[in-house]
């Protein structure tokens, strides 16, 4: 496999190869990675009414049911969501992501925020070829004191990697499947989405 860097993702988002959308700064584009932000809404789990969750028994699912929206408004007056030590949340990123059949990706937690004890991601780092959607973050706090988070913030980096070839099985949407797109309905129109990304991208080749 083979590490994609920023020469490479900004030729791949040219030829359209691959989609990260709306990238509001090239600056999250550097190295080997793309910076990604949080979205407006994290999901918190219900109280479970059973003394155990059994994965053998798949019909108790555990709900997500206590949404918390955090709003895009301008920087002084924006609402946060504050994350306290032993927290766990389901949280969209801002970003819609679409990966061709050859192209995996491995989503990894920011330093500034893992020396604070956030961790973005559980077991589900790894992104499937073919993937197209809102990737989806496992937030947990295993620090001390408790972590503001922001609509817009960069919370994350994604790696993409080629395989050796095409995978047979690919990603695909699943009815019914929670956390994907959702985003779309929610996000506010800003001038700053608007702007040509590919044309800034064009300059930088």
């Amino acid at each position: 496999m083979t590490v994609l860097s920023d020469q490479d993702l900004f030729r791949r988002l040219m030829n359209k190869e691959i989609t990260i959308h709306p990238i509001l700064d090239l600056r999250q584009i550097q190295g080997a990675k793309i910076d990604l932000r949080l979205g407006n809404i994290v999901y918190l789990i219900k109280h479970f009414e059973q003394p155990y969750y059994d994965p053998r028994e798949p019909y108790r699912e555990v709900e997500y049911g206590e949404e918390r929206y955090i709003g895009f408004c301008k920087a002084e007056e924006r609402k946060g969501f504050i994350l306290q030590p032993g927290d766990f949340a389901i949280a969209p990123l801002f970003e819609r992501v679409r990966l061709p059949s050859y192209i995996i990706g491995r989503l990894d937690g920011r330093s500034s925020l893992g020396r604070l004890g956030l961790v973005i991601h559980a077991t589900a780092g790894g992104i499937d070829p073919g993937y197209c959607g809102h990737i989806t973050c496992e937030l947990s706090n295993l620090g001390k004191v408790p972590v503001a988070l922001y609509p817009l913030q960069r919370i994350a980096s994604l790696t993409l990697e080629t395989i050796s070839s095409k995978a047979l099985s690919i990603y695909r949407k699943k009815l019914g499947k929670k956390y994907v797109d959702q985003l779309s309905t929610m996000l506010r129109q800003d001038r700053e989405f608007s702007s040509n990304i590919l044309d800034m991208i064009a300059e930088r080749l």
